[in-house]
């Protein structure tokens, strides 16, 4: 008779173990799942510095954000010479930029802060056809696929250039992508002249064009609430585009804005596209609506051959170790930053 009860004992206690041991995996499984969506769900992350996200990021790829503490991180960023940069720190916890020749670089941690010198040393080639086929200025980490994140403010004073009060004096604030440096040295007007033609290139003594560094696209905003694209074959050739005659987001001077330049190739790397999305409303906080977009097929410009592209209207399809924010005679203060590289969507 004990042994009977005994083992209808055993058998209520393996039973309740197997059932305990059961819930235990299905509240850790379910704990688990919640966590990942979570995670996933940027709907859901009500952090206050949460930067809305329009494309996925690139796993391992790299990613800055801006440092709000010590703006020059020495790290990726590195704009100790200019004071006219992060002058001060507001009483709302924003860093002035004041009007001048601004730009401010923004390097890949691989890269880390390289000056113009060491950029020339470690440039792989300046040659556009030889950087297609290679896909990076410097190294395969370089920004390509990128969704760049501004938030900032215009100042009054940015509808003051040079001291002199001019109420329709429009600036740009332009997110500049896949170029290497631009400097005087790199000039080609300076360096040859004002005629632009690869006849001058192929007759110079100069055994390395500089001037090719500046390839690059520029993702422009407005303080009137335009926005345009351009392209720069070298330093200095632009084409630009007027400013979109359907987009007016009005005037931005003492307004947060969100302003983001996604630039990305295709998956054959024969196009590019540029997008520029923007949150006027809620401070960068999102939602981001896209206001305007490109896409370079090759037949953009007339003057890439001067660089060695085997067509005039080449695309610029390789990486660049820094992305820059440049502005001319404009007074802005920065909120934030982020810079991710993504997984492009196909186009």
């Amino acid at each position: 008779m004990s042994t009977l009860i005994f083992k209808k004992n055993y058998d209520f206690i393996v039973l309740a173990f197997a059932l305990f041991l059961f819930f235990c995996i299905c509240i850790t499984s379910t704990c688990l799942f919640v966590s990942a969506q979570i995670i996933n769900d940027n709907s859901i992350n009500e952090s206050a510095n949460f930067i809305p996200q329009i494309y996925p990021s690139l796993y391992g790829g790299e990613v800055y954000r801006f440092n709000n503490l010590h703006p020059n991180d020495l790290i990726q960023v590195n704009e100790t010479d200019d004071l006219t940069i992060f002058s001060k720190q507001n009483p709302d916890k924003s860093w002035r930029v004041d009007a001048g020749m601004t730009r401010i670089e923004i390097f890949t941690k691989n890269a880390s802060t390289l000056s113009n010198e060491i950029l020339k040393q470690k440039a792989k080639s300046w040659n556009y056809t030889e950087l297609e086929k290679i896909g990076y200025w410097l190294s395969p980490k370089d920004w390509k696929n990128i969704e760049f994140t501004l938030i900032f403010k215009f100042d009054n004073a940015s509808r003051y250039k040079m001291n002199t009060i001019s109420q329709n004096n429009e600036h740009d604030i332009s997110i500049v992508t896949r170029s290497i440096f631009h400097d005087g040295e790199s000039n080609y007007k300076k360096l040859f002249g004002s005629d632009e033609n690869s006849t001058m290139i192929q007759n110079t003594s100069q055994n390395t064009p500089y001037y090719c560094a500046g390839s690059s696209y520029h993702n422009n905003l407005s303080n009137d609430g335009h926005v345009r694209m351009k392209k720069e074959e070298f330093h200095v050739r632009y084409d630009t585009e007027k400013y979109d005659k359907n987009v007016n987001l009005g005037n931005l001077t003492n307004k947060i804005v969100g302003f983001k330049a996604i630039v990305f190739n295709s998956g054959d790397n024969k196009k590019v596209k540029l997008e520029t999305w923007v949150d006027t409303e809620h401070q960068g906080k999102g939602p981001y609506k896209k206001v305007h977009e490109r896409i370079d097929t090759g037949t953009w410009g007339e003057f890439m051959k001067i660089c060695g592209s085997k067509n005039q209207g080449a695309v610029i399809s390789w990486g660049s170790p820094n992305i820059v924010i440049k502005t001319n005679n404009v007074t802005f203060d920065i909120y934030d930053i982020e810079a991710r590289e993504i997984i492009p969507p196909h186009f």
